[in-house]
């Protein structure tokens, strides 16, 4: 690919970061009161209960950054911290009542602002859009994984 195409795909990139709205740290896109990481730790967490390092491997940070992320969740009641009956030197991380309900509504929230960008697009171009992320992610998880392997 041309430098020059690659360099319009870096601005288009950023571009769509600030405008949809990944810079702000206390609330999501859809205008949720949480930061995207709390939302995406709580997403983790909606099915099974995680470690620290387990949740630290999907959400793709440092443990130091997802050890701060889960003191705040905790502190704030969206999720519960135990000692794991198994092995006592791990904690496992699991969501309350409260950060089930937050998960709700962040979903319902987020379905709603998705929607309402989608509906300026037909519906050819809404797949697209779709297909597109869905490419990118693919290429990207190969890219983290080829590089990953490397020292």
């Amino acid at each position: 690919m041309e430098k020059e195409a690659v360099l319009q795909l870096r601005l288009d990139v950023q571009k769509f970061v600030r405008l949809f709205g990944l810079q702000d740290k206390h609330v999501t896109p859809c205008g949720f009161p949480l930061s995207v990481s709390q939302v995406m730790a709580l997403q983790e967490l909606e099915h099974h209960r995680l470690t620290l390092n387990e949740l630290t491997e999907k959400l793709l940070l440092e443990r130091s950054s997802v050890s701060r992320l889960a003191d705040q969740l905790v502190k704030e009641g969206f999720i519960h911290r135990e000692t794991n009956e198994e092995n006592r030197r791990e904690v496992l991380l699991s969501l309350t009542q409260k950060g089930i309900h937050a998960l709700t509504k962040v979903r319902e929230q987020s379905v709603s602002y998705y929607t309402s960008i989608l509906n300026h697009m037909d519906g050819l171009d809404q797949q697209k859009v779709i297909e597109g992320f869905q490419l990118m992610n693919a290429a990207l998880l190969k890219e983290r994984s080829e590089t990953s392997g490397k020292s």
